[in-house]
């Protein structure tokens, strides 16, 4: 079996890919107004089905052959450059002026509106509110560094608390209006758990326990060829992310087992909520 080394970074990417002795780079911001920096990590990766590659080149010497494959794995960049260049044109050209450009991940390959529960909050509250939006699913992360975020006459605002609060402030709507203040209180501490607790334990379930499962329904736009490399690439850079984040955070020092007993708390918490509501909705319409 043949092995690749990358470089890796969490930040959108230009791609060199190469084989056995050449070294492939995973982790170029293009068109970033931030100074550019790389960070990241070394990674290996297997190549399957790719021994025949080395052996079709002949009886040359190890290093012509592997720089025949640089060569090809250059172009393969320069193409994926090209196709990074014409999103960032594209997105220049889109015009916020009194309209809601939320930007988002891509659609998963299933149907599913997303992987991520933010990107599906955020887009679910624009769909609630009623508030006409437009969906760009160019991978360019905020200036923060999160995703999903707005734009909306030329300001741009990430973090979906922060962009339902600008969204009151500048188009006056208000979902909670007519809750009072125990509700409201009620309302936020949901919200709270939800986000800060239990959304770690459907982190775990996706990036780490069913990686395999989550890798075969996500989207990767402009791979090409490198289509399934690059989606083995980013569900594993992923899924160390979520470990390391989930150990900083502390939920992720517990066992499995533990994790998802949590989980369950939570979600019975939640049914227990729902059920409450719609006990309360339906005495009142005599249901």
């Amino acid at each position: 079996m043949h092995w690749g080394v990358g470089f890796a970074s969490s930040r959108p990417c230009v791609v060199d890919l190469s084989w056995n002795q050449s070294i492939s780079f995973f982790g170029w911001w293009a068109g970033s107004e931030e100074p550019f920096s790389f960070y990241g990590d070394i990674i290996a990766f297997p190549l399957q089905d790719y021994g025949g590659i080395m052996a079709g080149l002949g009886s040359d010497p190890w290093w012509k052959k592997t720089l025949y494959l640089t060569g090809g794995a250059l172009l393969a960049a320069a193409a994926y450059l090209l196709h990074e260049l014409l999103v960032i044109r594209k997105q220049q050209e889109l015009d916020s002026k009194d309209a809601i450009i939320l930007h988002q991940f891509a659609r998963p390959n299933n149907g599913v509106p997303s992987l991520s529960p933010f990107c599906l909050k955020m887009e679910t509250y624009l769909r609630m509110a009623d508030l006409p939006y437009q969906n760009y699913f160019g991978g360019k992360l905020s200036a923060q560094g999160k995703m999903p975020w707005i734009e909306y006459n030329n300001e741009k605002v990430s973090g979906t608390e922060f962009i339902i609060d600008f969204l009151e402030e500048k188009l006056g709507v208000n979902l909670n209006k007519n809750l009072g203040p125990h509700e409201r209180a009620v309302s936020r501490a949901v919200t709270k758990m939800v986000e800060e607790h239990f959304y770690w334990t459907l982190a775990y379930c996706q990036w780490v326990d069913n990686l395999n499962e989550t890798r075969k329904m996500l989207s990767l736009s402009g791979g090409g060829p490198f289509s399934n490399l690059l989606r083995w690439v980013v569900c594993h850079i992923t899924k160390g992310i979520v470990k390391r984040e989930m150990h900083g955070h502390g939920i992720g020092r517990f066992s499995e087992e533990e994790i998802y007993m949590l989980m369950e708390k939570d979600m019975r918490s939640l049914a227990g909520l729902l059920e409450v509501d719609y006990g309360m909705i339906s005495g009142c319409l005599g249901m």
